[in-house]
């Protein structure tokens, strides 16, 4: 573990080095989770010679048990202003500061501007991502256990869906057996907003209801202050249901959605569904690394664009998503996005969820989603669990 923790640690002080950045201030807390294995309140500072100061001002006694950082590296604070100082006791330069811009809350930077008042302070937020997208055998390794939980979850919903039965019912039996497997509970987001509980369970037109989250297929949920997921409607006969669930084991998720239906399906839904599918197959077919994210993401628009689905893929018409595909890791909005204006080349070691959808207006939404890790011969799946439908 403590190998793992520096690794990471020295991997990005070599970026800092290259990007002329004296020292960067990690403050988020999966951020923080990344470089130290805890979370207390306070700041991880990291200089371009992989030198390391934890500045804590709240948790110190549980990230001292908890921590990969050595102990002398550990200092109890009252405030952020002492930053400074501490960094010049150990010999850090500071004559440019990197901060996570993109979810530093901006009454924080504008204090840190004033603390690191003859410092440049610069974002360093792509290069953190950047390093996480990439996963180690230890992540991989985890990230393995929490697809095989949400399998298991899927196995359950099969049991739990049943005509007349509330969505939210089965969500809430199926979040219940998750934390009893061990999921965490909560699963986090990077993005301003970003919101997710354990995963969605939805049914029929609710699947494919026009949302202001960038998913294509979000539900109803249970009121209009928390607008997604299962809402309190009954699930009927012959009728698509989507699950898409997550798992959350040691901090490592894994997503994956499956069709159900109580009955039988209509034929255009069922169409559109083995569409899917087969999108599916293609990706861990032809896609590899030096692939740019952008390119396979043109490439399924024009699938979908052949089969019919133009105006259906990803969501309904005027409420479309601009991806296919999420990096997904600590986090489930991580690097690499298989999406618009993603002109980057996918690389070794890369983990992301690829989840083609197709939706209809007032009728319902069809689709599968597997989490993949991108290996030299290909994508190779996480999720394990069979593809077809699921009838009922």
């Amino acid at each position: 573990m403590k190998e793992e923790f520096s690794k990471r640690i020295s991997d990005f002080s070599k970026t800092l080095k290259q990007n002329g950045i004296d020292v960067a201030l990690i403050m988020q807390n999966t951020d923080l989770y990344y470089f130290s294995g805890t979370v207390p309140s306070g700041a991880l500072a990291i200089s371009d010679s992989n030198d390391v100061v934890y500045a804590i001002r709240r948790g110190f006694l549980r990230a001292e048990k908890e921590t990969a950082i050595p102990t002398d590296s550990l200092f109890q604070i009252k405030g952020l202003s002492q930053l400074p100082k501490l960094l010049h006791d150990r010999g850090i330069k500071i004559n440019r500061v990197g901060v996570e811009m993109d979810v530093v809350p901006a009454d924080m930077f504008l204090k840190l501007k004033d603390i690191f008042k003859d410092s440049e302070i610069v974002d360093i937020s792509f290069h953190i991502r950047w390093q996480r997208a990439k996963k180690s055998p230890y992540e991989i390794e985890k990230m393995q256990e929490a697809a095989r939980m949400l399998d298991c979850t899927m196995e359950d919903a099969k049991e739990l869906i049943r005509a007349g039965k509330r969505e939210i019912e089965v969500s809430a039996e199926l979040e219940f057996r998750a934390r009893k497997r061990g999921h965490q509970g909560r699963s986090r987001m990077r993005g301003f907003n970003g919101e997710v509980f354990m995963g969605h369970v939805h049914s029929g037109y609710r699947s494919a209801y026009p949302s202001g989250f960038l998913k294509p297929t979000a539900g109803i949920g249970p009121h209009p202050s928390y607008p997604e997921g299962a809402s309190f409607e009954k699930i009927e006969e012959n009728s698509p249901v989507i699950v898409d669930f997550l798992a959350n084991y040691q901090g490592y998720l894994s997503d994956e959605t499956r069709l159900f239906v109580v009955g039988s399906l209509p034929k255009e839904l069922e169409k559109a569904y083995y569409f899917c599918k087969d999108m599916l197959t293609w990706l861990e077919e032809v896609v590899k690394p030096g692939m740019a994210a952008e390119d396979v993401y043109n490439q399924c628009l024009s699938m979908a664009k052949k089969a019919g689905y133009e105006d259906n893929f990803m969501g309904i018409k005027g409420n479309q998503t601009p991806f296919v595909g999420h990096g997904i890791g600590l986090e489930l909005d991580e690097f690499p996005f298989i999406a618009k204006g993603q002109k980057y080349a996918l690389e070794e070691n890369m983990t992301f969820a690829f989840e083609p959808k197709v939706a209809f207006d007032g009728v319902g939404a069809v689709g599968i989603e597997n989490v993949y890790l991108l290996t030299k011969e290909g994508a190779k799946p996480f999720n394990r669990y069979p593809r077809d439908i699921i009838y009922l």
